[in-house]
């Protein structure tokens, strides 16, 4: 987990001084096909026994601009899977959906995930979060995200991840 935090802080220390210079998240081109992949950590209150979060997700999505009002909005939805060790192995799907805010790289989230991490399969929560997206080429970029979410399960606690990756938009 020290690992985990110690690279996040420095992506971010790295990325802080070119955000300025990065382009904002919007492609402007219509139905563009996005790749990302990431590694996440974090901690879940509210439950007894093992509360720590670790997953690596890999998604696939797809940025729609947004025509309404000439809003510059890009919508992604999305389908992402991970795979993790915390608390214990697990699979999760995550769908949802992301939405660029116009002229920034800042990218909010919104999903649910399904998990059996605590045994049967199940839907834990519906996620909210934001990403700073710093991108180096058309094609390739680096973020960093923070989730939280509501529990939708009875045996889910209030999540807190983090997340850095890489988005491809081949």
């Amino acid at each position: 987990m020290r690992t985990f935090l110690l690279t996040a802080a420095a992506l971010v220390a790295l990325a802080g001084p070119g955000a300025a210079l990065a382009a904002p998240a919007a492609t402007g081109s219509p139905g563009s096909l996005v790749l990302s992949g990431a590694l996440g950590g974090g901690g879940e209150a509210g439950v007894s026994g093992r509360a720590a979060l670790a997953d690596v997700e890999a998604a696939v999505g797809f940025e729609l601009p947004s025509s309404a009002a000439g809003t510059g909005l890009v919508f992604r939805p999305e389908l992402a899977a991970a795979l993790g060790p915390a608390p214990r192995t697990h699979f999760a799907l995550r769908p949802g959906l992301r939405v660029a805010l116009p002229s920034t790289p800042v990218w909010l989230r919104a999903g649910f995930d399904w998990s059996n991490a605590r045994g049967d399969a199940t839907w834990r929560w519906l996620l909210l979060g934001a990403a700073w997206e710093v991108r180096l080429t058309g094609f390739f970029g680096l973020y960093a995200e923070v989730d939280t979410g509501v529990p939708v399960s009875h045996r889910a606690g209030l999540p807190f991840m983090a997340r850095v990756g890489a988005t491809f938009r081949p």
